[in-house]
């Protein structure tokens, strides 16, 4: 992505925020500027109800024992569980991935597009 929609009006962003917003039903509602603009944006007693994190995926590298069981804190202090979160943001980048293809007036498809995640596990010896 060359370009993210959101942040100041007139600047183009290179780069977007790791920030992810969840509905009060904990369904995913937008990711980046469109989820911090919106949230900062909500009646603060409405807020509260929300699922907002930030910088999700700084828990990677600070959290030595990553587990499928592993929890991040929303805003509101609610806990979701990590897997949840980078599930939804790998679904975003999927989905904006096609899109940009779209635009770019490439032959790109969902059933022909391979998808690759490359993981850098530190291991810390004692």
């Amino acid at each position: 992505m060359r370009r993210w929609e959101g942040g100041d009006p007139g600047v183009s962003n290179q780069k977007t925020p790791t920030t992810i917003l969840l509905t009060p039903e904990r369904k995913f509602h937008s990711f980046g500027y469109a989820a911090r603009d919106f949230y900062h944006d909500l009646d603060p007693n409405e807020a509260k109800q929300w699922l907002y994190l930030e910088k999700f995926k700084m828990k990677l590298h600070t959290t030595g024992d990553l587990t499928m069981d592993t929890d991040l804190t929303a805003a509101n202090g609610k806990k979701v569980k990590a897997l949840e979160i980078f599930a939804y943001a790998l679904q975003y980048f999927k989905e904006q991935a096609l899109k940009k293809s779209k635009t770019a007036q490439t032959s790109v498809s969902e059933q022909v597009t391979k998808w690759g995640l490359s993981l850098q596990w530190d291991i810390i010896q004692p």
